[in-house]
C-alpha cells in the first residue's frame, strides 16, 4: 500500500496495503507477504505468512515455495521415491522471506484529478517502484512518478510486516513519518475479514496519518498476459494537520506470492490550505519480473 497517490499537486494517497501490502497473485506485503502490500506499487505490499505467505526470491522459486509451504500446511509434503522404490518423507520447505524481490517495478497509471487550480486534469503515464535488497529484518523501497515520491521502510517479522518509517515529497510537501507505537502494515496471519489500522505522525508534529485495512476477498489480475492470484485489500487512508484534511478510498489487488501489488484503485478528496481537489487514479503493474 502506498500513502500517496495521484496528481494533485499537493499531497494524496496510494497504499500496502497493506499494505501493501504495500502492500500483490494473493498480494499482501507482510511478513512470512502484505503487501504487503505491502503496498503500493506500491511501496511494497504484504505477503501473508502461515500458509498464505509470499516468498522474497525470484518468482518461480517464491511460487515453488508457496505450494510447499500450503502443501507442509496440510500434511501433504512430497516424498521422493529412491531407486530402491521405497518413499523418504521430503524435508519440510523452509518458511517465506516475506521480503519483495529486488529491482525496479513499472505501473501504468491513468486516472483524472480535478484541482482549484488548473480544473479537470486527465493522468496518464508511469511510476517506478524500486525494492533494495534486505537489510537485516528491514527493507526499504522508493515509488516515484511525476508528482512526486515515497520512500518507505517496513520490518519483516513473524508476526507481520511493520511500518519503520515513511517519506513523502511533492511540491509544497516534504514530510518524514515515524510510526505512532507499533503500526502493523500488513498481519503474517489473516483471513477474509480480517481488520487492522495503524497510525504514523511527522517528526515535526505537524501531520498525522491514519490508516485502516480489510482483507475483501480474493480475486485474479492479469499482469503481463498471465493470470495471477491476488488477495483483495480495502483501506481508508487519512492525512490531518496544519491545514491538511485528506481522505483516500484505495483498493489494492495483492500477491503474495510476489510481495507486489498487481492492480490498484484509489479514490481521494479533501483540502489543502482551504483548497478542495480530488482525484480517481488507476495504477496497473507491467511485469512482476523487477529491471
Amino acid at each position: 500500500m502506498r500513502v500517496w497517490s495521484g496528481k494533485l499537486g499537493l499531497v494524496a494517497f496510494a497504499a500496502t496495503a497493506v499494505i501493501v501490502t504495500g502492500c500483490g497473485g494473493e498480494s499482501s506485503p507482510s511478513a512470512s507477504g502484505a503487501s504487503q502490500p505491502t503496498s503500493s506499487p506500491g511501496a511494497s505490499l504484504p505477503p501473508a505468512a502461515t500458509g498464505q505467505s509470499a516468498a522474497g526470491t525470484t518468482p518461480g522459486a517464491s511460487a515453488a515455495a508457496s505450494s510447499a509451504a500450503s502443501a507442509a500446511a496440510s500434511g501433504k509434503a512430497t516424498a521422493a521415491a529412491p531407486s530402491g522404490g521405497s518413499k523418504v518423507a521430503a524435508k519440510p520447505p523452509g518458511k517465506p522471506s516475506g521480503f519483495t524481490r529486488a529491482g525496479t517495478y513499472t505501473y501504468d497509471v491513468s486516472g483524472t484529478a480535478k484541482q482549484p487550480i488548473g480544473g479537470d486534469q486527465s493522468i496518464s503515464g508511469t511510476e517506478t517502484y524500486a525494492v533494495d535488497q534486505p537489510s537485516g529484518s528491514n527493507q526499504h523501497s522508493k515509488t516515484s512518478g511525476k508528482q512526486g515520491s515515497q520512500d518507505q521502510t517496513l520490518s519483516v517479522r513473524n508476526t507481520g510486516l511493520y511500518v519503520v518509517d515513511i517519506h513523502i515529497t511533492q511540491q509544497g510537501f516534504d514530510e518524514d513519518f515515524r510510526p505512532s507505537g507499533t503500526a502493523l502494515y500488513f498481519p503474517a496471519s489473516y483471513h477474509t475479514g480480517s481488520q487492522w489500522s495503524w497510525q504514523a505522525k511527522s517528526t515535526d508534529g505537524k501531520y498525522t496519518i491514519s490508516v485502516t485495512s480489510k482483507v475483501s476477498g480474493n480475486s485474479t489480475v492479469t499482469v503481463g498476459g498471465k493470470a495471477q492470484k491476488a488477495l483483495v485489500l480495502d483501506s481508508t487512508l487519512r492525512i490531518t494537520g496544519s491545514g491538511f484534511n485528506i481522505t483516500g478510498s484505495q483498493r489494492d489487488w495483492v500477491s503474495t506470492t510476489y510481495a507486489l501489488i498487481l492492480k490498484e484503485h484509489n479514490v481521494t478528496h479533501g483540502t489543502a490550505y482551504g483548497a478542495s481537489f480530488s482525484s480517481d487514479v488507476s495504477r496497473q503493474l507491467k511485469s512482476t519480473t523487477p529491471s
